[in-house]
């Protein structure tokens, strides 16, 4: 239709003075009861942590509630959420069964009728026992009970259950946060059934495994080094020796007088050594031992089955020194009558028999019996002495002590002697009772205080210096003496006295004897000496001048008792768990110190040791009574350390003698080996801790520091763990890290004591990061309908995802391995998430991946053109390039009364989808337009929807017959039920 220039011209001023307003967006909502309820409700369980709820978009929805419970009356949720996402993704578990979910649309305070739906969600998965193999035997100590399973999706424990039966009766249970457990406590040697259950949570609870077993071996037996196996081999120290077994924390030894071991002559439990001699005499005998290994749990390994046997013989024999004399040419006790013969190792004294009969019968008419702690007996009347002419055989034995029989362990008895007994030396002259007593002498036996040797002291103060034994004393007869009383004291005034029931002799030869109250002298103390005085009697109520508290008399002499120092002190290896201690016998000691041309004779009763870390020895670790000239401190092993040590021996009445010089070690145990995870290797973060282990070990101690640190400090310990077995699996994993780990271990052995660490191992924890799935690299995400998920991560019982945008860091804990955040805004964000084992430590973190997000939603900007002709083609230009452009969502309408029927148009895309053209098919006729716009179903791409607003613009077509104008409104609004905001 021709149309005046004149009527266009009016109408392009008419339009352009009614321009199109981009500037205001109105945003018109539908009345409340228009809110519909969400729709396509969809459910996703990736696994039993994890349950992807989704929805369709809701026209006029600003967000949404959600609720799952496990009941279909949702009375008490076990999970609700709002959120403005589409999505949504419980972060707690939830009951295995049917579970039941329903959401609702919001918008301010109007809400839509729940629609609900529900979904599946799979019991907690059963653990797998993997290690050790069924019915495997576990060889101890290297092979340590180390339970291995399957990790069950989500747990965060396991509860792990041992028993001696297959019932589980009384079982005990373990608990841990890996897929491994060492067994603590020490097993007994047998079959052990086990099983597994996983726990998520309170009330999530896996079925048990299927019950596995396996056999602890006995730990091996010891094996005997000494002595040989003969029971006609004889030997005098008893020393019995094994090798030591690793896994023993001590052993158990027997020694008995039959192979049956049905009369036990020694049975030691505890030995924490791998040596024993017998702190207390054994018998002449023949004797079978037998040694067994106890392990941790307290049980011990059958004895050994070789019984080796021995023979203790005690083969020295006095030697009759004085008086010597056969059948042929008997001898003669003289007129100092005494006996006397050489000393014998192990002897604490001596049995002197004189008999009248040859066989020695045991007729107290015809054989006489005393005892002395000395090497030399003085008759001091009847005792011993028959009388002079008779002729009398004698002989000695020594006598070992001590020994359970009171009278102590007899040796053998020299080779009898034949002898005349002649009376003990008198001298002529009257009775005087202030005579003095001349001829006094002192020796370290018979031979010497009667003879050449000895010492003779000028007077009181002449002391004889450095008497190496308790000496015999010797005079010269006082005429008309019966007897004589002999006086000991620690002064020249005789105020105390050693010897406190005094002596009386009829002989002019003395040494104390088992009858006296004391029958040997302690060593004097430094600077002071040992008075003695012989006091004649012609009957106790006639005798010489009494010593006692009284002025110093002029025969009074003194000595100075010290014993020799034992000598020949060893230790053995101090690197060993036990230490041996050895020296020289007394009696060979004494046997090379001369004093006055006389040698030694002391022999020792017992021997005491002392161990100190003070060379002081203020007050000792150690100290014991030993019978042999060695020992191992079999009841205690001593700590690591520098030590000193000296030994004195105990004579008769258990007088200390003289210490001997200190002797030092260094108690040096080996260190532990570590044997993995070794050398910097890279190992998943439930890898056990496995050591050699030692003898003696009562526990051990391993450490484990994260970032390398080599001070071992508090900051950095991951954990500390004292363990029974030469292996550990921590309760909880070790977190991934690309810095080394350092471990270390040592033992605590049966004594409580501490060793050095071992040597400082590294390794590195590899986890297993959780790997990232959606949303992809560098890719656009919609705001409000964005999901995260990533892999599982095998004993990650929850995961933290970490979504960062500039200074903005958003955290979200979930037990599951997808998240749904409710909306983000515009900009570029990262994201990473980090797996956590059921203890809350870190496992592993995974790569950082970065997105894009762009919450601005396309709007029309202006309608053009602005002069509209009948032939005119409409376009639309967006804010930004948009989806969707086609004549299903972009309409052209005409008014028609109340009503706007359709225009038929052809709709395109321009500028890649910047612009829309709306090409009418027809001519417009005169009347009023409108363009509709399906919101939901344009979208820009990203995603956004275009967002619902009025662009007013009055289109009008002018026909030339009547210059009529007639108002085309231009509007761009959301269709019901198209869709929601973004």
């Amino acid at each position: 239709m021709p149309v005046h220039r004149s009527a266009v011209r009016a109408l392009a001023t008419t339009v352009a003075a009614a321009a199109l307003t981009i500037g205001g967006l109105a945003v018109t909502t539908a009345p409340a009861s228009a809110l519909a309820s969400p729709g396509g409700l969809t459910s996703n369980v990736a696994n039993s942590s994890t349950a992807i709820l989704s929805w369709s978009k809701v026209a006029k929805a600003t967000g949404y509630e959600v609720q799952v419970d496990s009941t279909a009356g949702f009375s008490s949720p076990d999970f609700a959420l709002k959120t403005s996402n589409t999505k949504a993704v419980p972060t707690k578990n939830l009951l295995p069964g049917k579970n039941f979910w329903r959401v609702r649309s919001l918008n301010g305070s109007t809400q839509s009728d729940w629609v609900e739906d529900s979904f599946q969600i799979a019991p907690v998965t059963t653990p797998i026992p993997i290690a050790p193999a069924e019915g495997e035997h576990l060889a101890q100590p290297q092979s340590p009970p180390l339970l291995q399973w399957s990790s069950s999706q989500g747990a965060i424990s396991y509860t792990v259950e041992v028993d001696g039966d297959a019932d589980f009766i009384g079982a005990k249970s373990y608990t841990t946060k890996t897929t491994s457990l060492v067994v603590p406590d020490p097993l007994t040697t047998g079959d052990w059934f086990w099983r597994v259950s996983a726990v998520k949570g309170a009330g999530l609870v896996s079925l048990a495994s299927n019950v596995s077993s396996f056999f602890i071996d006995p730990l091996a037996q010891p094996q005997i080094t000494y002595p040989a196996n003969d029971v006609n081999q004889q030997i005098e120290d008893v020393v019995v020796d094994w090798t030591p077994v690793p896994g023993a924390q001590y052993y158990d030894v027997q020694i008995a007088l039959d192979a049956s071991f049905n009369n036990i002559a020694n049975s030691i439990t505890n030995v924490r050594s791998t040596r024993y001699s017998p702190p207390v005499t054994l018998n002449s005998d023949q004797f079978w031992w037998r040694v067994r290994a106890v392990d941790q749990a307290g049980q011990p390994t059958p004895w050994t089955e070789s019984l080796f046997g021995f023979k203790r013989q005690w083969p020295d024999t006095p030697q009759a020194v004085f008086p010597l004399g056969t059948e042929g040419a008997p001898g003669s006790t003289g007129p100092k009558p005494y006996y006397q013969w050489t000393p014998v190792q192990h002897a604490s004294s001596y049995e002197l028999q004189v008999s009248k009969d040859i066989n020695f019968s045991p007729s107290a008419a015809v054989t006489k019996t005393c005892a002395t702690a000395a090497t030399t007996y003085t008759p001091r009347g009847s005792d011993c002495l028959w009388g002079a002419g008779t002729k009398v055989y004698w002989r000695v034995r020594p006598i070992d002590g001590p020994y359970p029989v009171a009278t102590g362990l007899p040796g053998l008895y020299s080779t009898p002697q034949v002898v005349f007994e002649t009376s003990p030396a008198t001298a002529a002259g009257p009775w005087d009772n202030q005579a003095l007593v001349t001829g006094l002498k002192i020796g370290l036996d018979g031979q010497a205080a009667t003879g050449a040797g000895g010492c003779t002291p000028a007077s009181v103060f002449d002391v004889c210096d450095n008497v190496p034994s308790t000496p015999t004393l010797s005079w010269d007869p006082v005429p008309g003496a019966a007897f004589y009383l002999v006086y000991y004291a620690q002064d020249e005034n005789m105020t105390t006295t050693e010897i406190p029931s005094i002596p009386s002799t009829a002989n002019t030869v003395f040494q104390l004897a088992l009858g006296n109250s004391k029958a040997t002298l302690p060593d004097s103390q430094a600077g002071t000496a040992y008075y003695w005085h012989v006091r004649p009697c012609l009957t106790l109520a006639n005798c010489g001048p009494d010593p006692e508290s009284h002025v110093t008399l002029s025969d009074t002499r003194g000595f100075r008792k010290a014993s020799p120092a034992i000598t020949g002190l060893t230790s053995s290896d101090p690197s060993q768990g036990d230490i041996t201690f050895s020296w020289q016998d007394y009696a060979d000691t004494n046997a090379g110190t001369l004093w006055n041309t006389e040698f030694g004779n002391q022999t020792a009763k017992n021997y005491r040791l002392q161990v100190d870390n003070d060379p002081s020895f203020a007050s000792p670790i150690d100290t014991r009574v030993v019978d042999q000239a060695t020992v191992t401190a079999y009841d205690k092993l001593y700590p690591d350390g520098t030590y000193f040590w000296r030994v004195q021996a105990l004579d008769y009445e258990d007088n200390g003698l003289a210490w001997s010089q200190v002797a030092t070690f260094t108690k040096s145990t080996p260190a532990v080996a570590p044997s993995s995870p070794v050398g910097g290797v890279t190992v998943p973060g439930t890898t056990p801790f496995r050591w050699a282990a030692q003898a003696f070990a009562s526990t051990y101690t391993v450490e484990v520091y994260r970032n390398n640190d080599l001070t071992f400090s508090a900051a950095n310990r991951v954990f500390t763990a004292t363990v029974k077995t030469a292996a550990y699996a921590p309760s909880s994993p070790i977190p991934a890290s690309p810095q080394p780990y350092v471990w270390r271990v040592r033992k605590q052995d049966s004594s409580g004591n501490t060793g050095p660490w071992s040597q400082t191992q590294t390794f590195f924890s590899n986890g297993v990061a959780p790997s990232l799935l959606l949303p992809k690299a560098s890719t656009w995400v919609g705001a409000t309908s964005s999901l995260f998920q990533w892999t599982e991560v095998p004993g990650a019982a929850s995961y933290l995802l970490t979504i960062v945008n500039g200074s903005s860091v958003t955290k979200v804990t979930t037990v599951a391995t997808a998240n749904a955040p409710s909306a983000l805004k515009s900009g570029k964000y990262t994201w990473s998430v980090t797996a956590y084992d059921g203890a809350g430590q870190p496992l592993a973190t995974s790569a950082i991946r970065s997105f894009n997000v762009d919450a601005t939603a396309p709007v029309v900007k202006k309608i053009t053109p602005t002069t509209l002709k009948p032939t005119s083609t409409i376009k639309a230009t967006f804010s930004e390039k948009v989806r969707g452009i086609s004549g299903k969502n972009i309409k052209l309408q005409k008014q028609k009364g109340s009503k706007y029927v359709k225009v038929a148009a052809k709709v395109k895309s321009l500028k890649k989808g910047k612009v829309a053209s709306i090409d009418p098919k027809g001519r417009l006729g005169a009347g009023k337009y409108r363009v509709i716009f399906n919101a939901a179903k344009i979208t820009d791409v990203h995603g956004n929807n275009l967002a619902a607003n009025s662009v007013a613009q009055q289109l009008r077509v002018t026909v030339p017959t009547s210059n009529q104008r007639t108002a085309a409104a231009v509007q761009h609004r959301r269709l019901p039920g198209s869709g929601t905001l973004p």
